[in-house]
């Protein structure tokens, strides 16, 4: 029996974490040999009938699937392609997006005969085991199933207790990693409530992690390789302090590569010697969640944020020179414009080396999803499953947040803009509001857009943003021009 699992990567270079987890189960416990199972990787702008030509091209019995939000919609296309042309290949779905609601996917997708429901690697085996002993399905916990015509729903799997038991990916990683991104994980799930987010929720074992020995010897791996970057993939990659330091120094003693890292982090945990070691160890990009100041809406959504510290480990991370990114969410219930402005320009006052908004998104699987109706969340049904409105936005007010979304985390981010923002009387938030007023006007437009579009544009806003705040442009000007002739270069170098 061959089977071929498939995924469309949100960035291509990614490795196939997931799927290589799935796989490496399946040898290790010999239900499958290494050649049975295939694994095929696509890009973003791979159509469904791509997807199809290669996988059927392999003849499985059976397809995996592995869904994410930025993936969910193309697959179960294509998984509808694949029923059509080959009706005896059995499909079966994994991931964030469908197993916490998997009999509502299941019953508005009928050419789906299976979805794992959690933790994929042992329930996915199982599935495939008694596929194999043709036996019964309702025997395995964990997963939502396709009877003819009914849908059925066995009781939740229980979790890895030690994921140790589970298969290294590298066992049967084959692909060239040269320019990847290699994913390693050195924990699963997170300890806190944030009810926005999906990891860890509802779970019986809020957070688990493998030995440090063998995240070293994966992390050892990727350094011997001449991949781009190494991506360690837990929610919150410092969650114990002193672990972390340790897997920091085995970086900063093997790193001779210079492999650049990402984690996302929380600020309240760094300290002084946290950040030097993050930066001996290559540390290149941070993510370090703020989301909100406001502190009903921390407690309406049960996100904890101590601010004195979280200031400390931003100062750490700046002694440093780390780069990190501040970011923030758009639309959180209890959240209103006002207190949105209050939040990014607290941000902007960290003046951190990148800030990003995001809109929310009310995600499969998260508390916000349960709340709904009592918080009045009004969102998209389909996926990224933005926010439309909720208790104190309507739906004017989140249609401003995602054009200030847009505005920091593009014109936003120029250290021109940023600059302006710190004069006296100024805030961020000023600038981005004028910046979305402006382009909404006949001002953003004009003939003489034509050569160099965002140039121009922006000298313009520059010109029009001081001449009302009674601010000299000279500098600016010249600052912008500065700044988007070098990016200009950066752009035209060749990959």
């Amino acid at each position: 029996m061959n089977i071929c699992l498939a995924t469309v990567h949100a960035k291509p270079a990614f490795t196939p974490l997931a799927l290589l987890y799935l796989k490496a189960h399946l040898v290790a416990q010999g239900t499958l040999a290494d050649e049975a199972v295939l694994i095929l990787e696509f890009n973003p702008s791979d159509a469904p009938g791509e997807i199809v030509r290669k996988v059927l091209q392999s003849e499985p019995a059976i397809v995996g699937l592995s869904c994410y939000l930025w993936n969910v919609t193309t697959l179960l296309a294509a998984a509808r392609l694949i029923k059509n042309l080959q009706p005896d290949i059995r499909i079966v779905l994994g991931g964030p997006e469908v197993g916490p609601e998997a009999r509502s996917v299941l019953e508005r997708n009928p050419w789906v005969d299976c979805i794992v429901k959690s933790e994929g690697e042992l329930v996915f085996n199982q599935v495939l085991d008694t596929w194999k002993r043709r036996g019964d399905l309702a025997l395995v916990k964990g997963i939502c199933y396709r009877r003819e015509h009914e849908v059925l729903e066995t009781e939740n799997a229980g979790l890895v207790q030690d994921l140790n038991q589970l298969a290294s990916p590298l066992q049967v990683f084959r692909s060239d990693p040269t320019g990847r991104i290699a994913c390693v994980e050195t924990q699963r799930g997170c300890v806190f409530s944030c009810n926005f987010c999906f990891e860890g929720k509802n779970l019986s074992i809020r957070n688990r992690r493998f030995d440090l020995d063998r995240v070293k010897d994966e992390i050892l791996f990727w350094l011997q390789r001449d991949v781009s970057w190494i991506y360690l993939m837990d929610p919150v990659f410092n969650l114990n302090a002193a672990r972390a330091k340790e897997i920091c120094r085995f970086l900063a003693e093997h790193n001779r590569k210079r492999i650049p890292v990402h984690a996302e982090v929380w600020a309240e945990f760094i300290d002084e010697e946290m950040a030097q070691l993050m930066h001996a160890a290559q540390f290149q990009f941070l993510e370090v969640g703020l989301q909100t100041t406001d502190e009903n809406v921390l407690v309406t959504v049960e996100r904890r944020l101590k601010l004195k510290r979280f200031l400390e480990g931003i100062d750490h991370l700046k002694r440093q020179t780390i780069p990190f990114q501040v970011q923030l969410i758009y639309g959180l219930p209890g959240e209103t414009k006002a207190s949105f402005r209050t939040s990014l320009n607290f941000a902007a006052s960290l003046q951190a080396p990148d800030l990003a908004v995001f809109p929310l998104m009310v995600l499969p699987g998260t508390e916000l999803r349960v709340k709904a109706a009592k918080l009045k969340i009004d969102y998209d049904p389909e996926p990224p499953y933005l926010i439309r409105s909720h208790c104190s936005m309507d739906a004017a007010d989140i249609a401003y947040g995602l054009r200030v979304a847009e505005t920091v985390n593009g014109v936003g981010r120029l250290w021109t803009i940023r600059l302006l923002a710190r004069e006296p009387g100024v805030t961020l938030a000023d600038v981005i509001d004028a910046w979305v007023d402006w382009t909404n006007g006949e001002s953003a437009g004009g003939a003489s857009r034509d050569a160099a579009p965002e140039a121009e544009a922006l000298r313009r806003f520059i010109l029009h943003f001081c001449a009302l705040r009674r601010i000299p442009p000279e500098f600016y000007e010249a600052s912008s021009a500065v700044e988007q002739g070098a990016l200009m270069r950066i752009e035209a170098v060749p990959i």
